[in-house]
């Protein structure tokens, strides 16, 4: 008998233990700031594929409680790409949308977009983009760069 109270002590002990350790943790990890991920998508004329990538980023952000800020670069779309990005910037806070006007009357081979680092740079000089973000920069019509999103 004594050897049962023994066992059962030693398994409320653990438990005991276990839960002081999740609310140390949970505490702990509560007071760190998270820095948040700030996907930059450059679109021209993919109203086919926006709606769906924008709603998977705020499934993908309230999925892992994660922070995820959008900013979307029209590069002067000639389709519906900058009415869908509107209707759901009002649904969703998390987006912004920015026009580059040094994409009117050129083409996108010889735009600055070609450029990344210029394109992050000119987002932070503007105040889209703000140093603790980490910016990543993803090109909707490089299908290289869709392995870049989180889904």
């Amino acid at each position: 008998m004594a050897d049962l109270i023994a066992i059962f002590l030693l398994v409320i002990g653990c438990y005991a233990l276990a839960a002081a350790l999740v609310h140390v943790a949970y505490r702990l990890r509560r007071n760190k700031t998270s820095e948040s991920k700030h996907y930059v998508l450059v679109a021209h004329d993919q109203h086919m594929k926006m709606e769906m990538v924008l709603r998977q980023f705020s499934s993908y952000s309230r999925r892992m409680g994660k922070d995820v800020q959008l900013t979307v670069v029209d590069s002067h779309s000639a389709d519906e790409t900058a009415q869908i990005v509107d209707r759901l910037r009002r649904e969703n806070g998390n987006v912004t949308v920015f026009a580059d006007e040094g994409l009117k009357d050129r083409k996108r081979s010889h735009s600055r977009l070609d450029d990344s680092a210029g394109l992050i740079w000119m987002l932070r000089n503007e105040g889209i983009v703000t140093k603790p973000d980490q910016a990543i920069l993803v090109d909707l019509q490089n299908p290289s760069d869709l392995s870049k999103m989180p889904f």
